[in-house]
């Protein structure tokens, strides 16, 4: 792991999205900040619907939780036991998450990176003390040569660009910065801290407040003071809003006794929020402290630019904020900085103005860290000093040598260059013949692939027309012989029809003729009586005819023909139409001619219709016939419903 570190020279940077609040969803606010994998996340700008991608050494997104997040920051943090430097920063805008991720809180042990790793350090220092002890008691070696450790912390805050001791006795939590300087003064002790380089060329602050620890309820304690006496306040952006830059150092020193020991300081600094006065709408004292966070983390931008562009100036004396993490921003330190956004719509240029700033910052290189380690003796720091210049020096050998060979190597390259421009200059004019020539056959061979292009795309449409219409045939004839199989139905149907009406005319006269017979049979029969003596005369006579029935007709008596003359006269007088027909009313009325007489004269004499009683016997005789003319014409539409039926059927069974 530690050689990772070491090669990574350059700060590193993460970034953490906190989830949505539920009254920022509630308020209708988008997400627009999305994890996109492990080191890349995405901004969606609703303003173009366009994303902006950035990456970083991690990404954290909304579902990560507090102990996931120690994991990855654990080895730089535990780096400060091995005699390093280290510092852990939060950088992002106000209410983006900054205090949580560093402090946390104490419910469901949701706790922060400052004081998780603090506690993991003092487990680390005991494990490594119980380690000697047991190592110390399986070799039998002195009591003298135990493990030995020493770890003390302090808290400072950066309020309107003074220096506060958090930890010192003037600090209360009801206290303002105003009532501490009274109080200093009253005192004669002074409110703020000055922030001075010691002769060893660290930067240092006089008369901090350093409380050494040794358990986990000691740090908590003094984390609890701390943050107690941090200046904070309520605006519209955020109810807990930062004051004040809070940095929290944690000095940690181990060894064995009587050897170098290892010496690191881990800076662990939560940062106030960027905010923009329009949108937090703070007055007065709060207005002031505004200004002087934007002011002091805009002078940290100007570093981070500076040191991007490896300036030969850095402005650290611009802040107090800047001098005193300038060992950590371009000294001998291993410094990771954490970039929380706010994933709302309404935060979106913030956020992409803070992954600009982290993404800047990523590209700063400050170099590997070196350790902290106490001499034993002023000898032994010489003897390393000498045996590093002689490395050094050997390193510089070996450098001239490789630029003196890279020299010659040069110089072999430019003749060569040269001699082939010369070359180059005199097939200057065949090298125009040959790109002319490339030209041509060039857009001889583009031609030649756009007119293949066309004849490919006719070949394929004309393989394409070929198919609709080998499909278009094959729908045709399928119709075709469906139109002949229901042509063919349909003339088999009419023929059953025409045989049906056929024999329903056959019927009909059948039933007619038989009608007719039966009525001739009936008249015959009534007459039969009257006619009977002259049929046994007839029998005493000569045989002059084979059938009694028609010796009436031929010689009809002398009423019949007086009642033939009256029913001629009525109609003659009232019904002149149907005096043709009087033979017929005759016949029908044969053997009841008294009768026929009656029902004329009291029809036209007492004024009545003309030829409507003079045809009763017709009527009544031709009913019969009607009925079953009726009725036949009823069984031919049925018929005719029941064949519609069928082929409506077997046409909706073929589809």
């Amino acid at each position: 792991l530690s050689k990772i570190l070491d090669l990574q020279g350059n700060i590193q940077v993460c970034c953490r999205i906190r989830p949505m609040s539920l009254k920022e969803i509630q308020s209708g606010g988008k997400n627009v900040v999305e994890s996109l994998s492990e080191s890349e996340l995405g901004c969606f700008d609703s303003r173009n619907n366009k994303w902006k991608s950035f990456a970083f050494d991690k990404v954290w997104g909304p579902d990560q939780s507090q102990p996931s997040i120690f994991q990855d920051v654990e080895p730089l943090a535990l780096s400060v036991v091995d005699g390093y430097n280290a510092c852990i920063f939060a950088y992002g805008q106000t209410g983006s998450g900054k205090t949580y991720t560093m402090e946390g809180v104490g419910k469901h042990n949701n706790y922060g990176i400052s004081y998780r790793t603090i506690q993991k350090i003092i487990t680390l220092l005991n494990l490594r003390f119980q380690q000697q002890v047991a190592a110390a008691s399986l070799t039998d070696e002195n009591e003298e040569s135990k493990f030995q450790f020493d770890m003390s912390l302090s808290m400072l805050e950066i309020y309107n660009d003074e220096v506060y001791d958090l930890l010192s006795s003037l600090a209360t939590s009801s206290s303002s910065a105003e009532e501490r300087k009274r109080n200093a003064r009253s005192t004669g002790e002074k409110a703020t801290l000055d922030i001075r380089r010691a002769q060893n060329g660290k930067i240092e602050i006089p008369n901090l407040t350093k409380e050494p620890v040794q358990t986990i309820e000691d740090v908590m304690e003094l984390l609890k003071k701390g943050n107690a006496n941090r200046a904070t306040a309520s605006t519209d952006m955020n109810e807990h809003s930062s004051r004040s830059h809070m940095v929290l150092a944690v000095d940690v020193s181990s060894g064995i006794e009587g050897q170098p020991k290892n010496n690191g300081t881990l800076y662990l600094v939560d940062l106030a929020g960027s905010e923009r006065v329009r949108k937090s709408k703070v007055q007065g004292d709060q207005l002031k402290e505004a200004g002087h966070i934007n002011k002091s983390l805009s002078a940290l931008g100007n570093v981070m630019e500076a040191l991007d562009r490896k300036a030969s100036h850095v402005p650290y004396r611009d802040s107090k904020l800047t001098y005193l993490l300038q060992d950590s921003l371009g000294g001998n330190s291993r410094t990771m900085m954490i970039v929380t956004v706010c994933p709302m719509d309404g935060a979106y240029d913030e956020s992409v103005h803070a992954l600009q700033f982290a993404t800047r910052v990523r590209r700063i290189q400050i170099g590997a860290a070196q350790r902290n380690v106490t001499s034993k003796n002023l000898e032994e720091t010489v003897k390393s000093l000498t045996a590093e210049m002689k490395a050094l020096s050997v390193a510089k050998e070996k450098s001239e040598h490789q630029l003196n060979s890279l020299r010659r190597d040069n110089t072999r390259i430019q003749e060569r260059l040269q001699s082939m421009s010369r070359a180059r200059s005199k097939t200057q004019t065949d090298n125009r013949t040959l790109d002319v020539l490339r030209k041509n056959n060039q857009e001889m061979a583009n031609r030649w692939q756009k007119e293949k292009n066309m004849r490919e795309a006719q070949a394929d449409e004309l393989e394409k027309a070929k198919a609709d219409l080998r499909k278009t045939q094959s729908q045709m004839t399928k119709i075709t012989r469906e139109r002949d199989g229901l042509t063919k139905k349909l003339e088999d149907k009419e023929s059953a029809l025409a045989n049906a009406a056929q024999e329903v005319r056959r019927a009909k006269d059948a039933s007619s003729a038989a009608n007719l017979r039966a009525r001739k049979a009936q008249i015959i029969s009534s007459r039969a009586p009257a006619r009977a003596p002259v049929a046994k005369l007839s029998k005493s006579s000569p045989p002059k005819s084979a059938s009694p029935a028609k010796a009436p007709t031929e010689t009809p008596s002398e009423e019949v023909q007086e009642i033939r003359a009256q029913v001629l006269e009525l109609l003659e007088k009232y019904d002149k139409a149907k005096v043709g027909r009087i033979d017929i009313i005759m016949e029908k009325f044969k053997g009841k001619e008294s009768l026929l007489v009656e029902k004329m004269k009291q029809r036209y004499e007492s004024g009545g219709g003309a030829a409507g009683e003079a045809g009763a016997g017709a009527t009544g005789a031709g009913a019969a016939s009607t009925n079953l003319q009726r009725r036949s014409e009823m069984a031919l539409q049925r018929h005719k419903e029941r064949m519609q039926k069928r082929l409506e059927q077997q046409a909706a069974n073929k589809k």
